[in-house]
């Protein structure tokens, strides 16, 4: 099927829903030339004056429907978008955020507080936490462990000119990180069924040499020898116990 423009004879070929569409009226792409197709209706190449379309890169297709074509696309109706406002979560995103940080703070926290005694009682962590500030000097007295305190060696003979008199010498160090003061020894002498026979207690000032500087404290991994002298019960007292308290 073909139609020829009055004005500038150029066939162009046609179909029957291009026709439908505009009613019939057309424009010629040749020449702009708009009239209908339905006059000028040919089912074989009209013979006579005629010109073909225009060809090459630069033709065009005849323009159809000078008469506005009705709008038939559908506007699709923009679905609801499932995705996340960033102006949403941003916010909640921050909350979340500061919220795992405060979460984690406070376990460390926790864990800190509940270890406390053994952290400070490391001289590094202890000088660390009090440069940062985070831990602030108790002044609860001088430091005191005696079970950081190790017997090395101890010895008891009878005195070799004084009768009655039993001479007990023994060593002893600090194990502690620290200096911590100077302990009170506890000698307890002991008969055969280990049952306490005769028992004394001696202060620093009692068993340190005459003039000693009991304020400085027995100084971490510093051997400290003491020797004694106790009144001899009798033979009933064959051993003893030390006792750092």
């Amino acid at each position: 099927m073909f139609t020829r423009c009055p004005q500038c004879k150029t066939v162009h070929p046609l179909t029957a829903e291009v026709l439908s569409h505009s009613r019939g009226l057309v424009q010629c792409g040749q020449c702009g030339r708009s009239f209908s197709a339905l006059s000028f209706l040919f089912d074989e190449w009209p013979s006579g004056e005629a010109n073909r379309p225009a060809s090459g890169p630069d033709a065009t297709l005849p323009i159809l429907g000078r008469v506005k074509k009705a709008d038939t696309s559908v506007k699709s109706t923009p679905e609801p978008d499932n995705e996340p406002d960033p102006s949403q979560s941003g916010p909640a995103q921050y909350v979340w955020a500061v919220s795992t940080a405060l979460l984690v703070l406070l376990t460390i926290a926790n864990i800190a507080w509940t270890f406390r005694e053994p952290l400070l009682k490391n001289p590094r962590i202890n000088s660390w936490m009090k440069q940062a500030g985070w831990s602030q000097v108790e002044h609860q007295g001088p430091f005191k462990d005696p079970q950081q305190i190790q017997l090395i060696s101890r010895d008891m003979h009878t005195h070799p000119t004084r009768s009655g008199i039993l001479v007990l010498s023994l060593t002893f160090v600090n194990l502690a990180q620290q200096s911590q003061v100077f302990p009170e020894l506890e000698i307890t002498l002991m008969d055969a069924a280990n049952h306490p026979v005769a028992q004394r207690q001696f202060h620093p000032s009692e068993y340190l040499r005459p003039g000693a500087d009991t304020r400085a404290g027995l100084a971490t991994d510093v051997f400290l020898p003491v020797l004694l002298e106790l009144g001899d019960p009798g033979e009933s007292a064959v051993g003893f116990e030390i006792r750092f308290l």
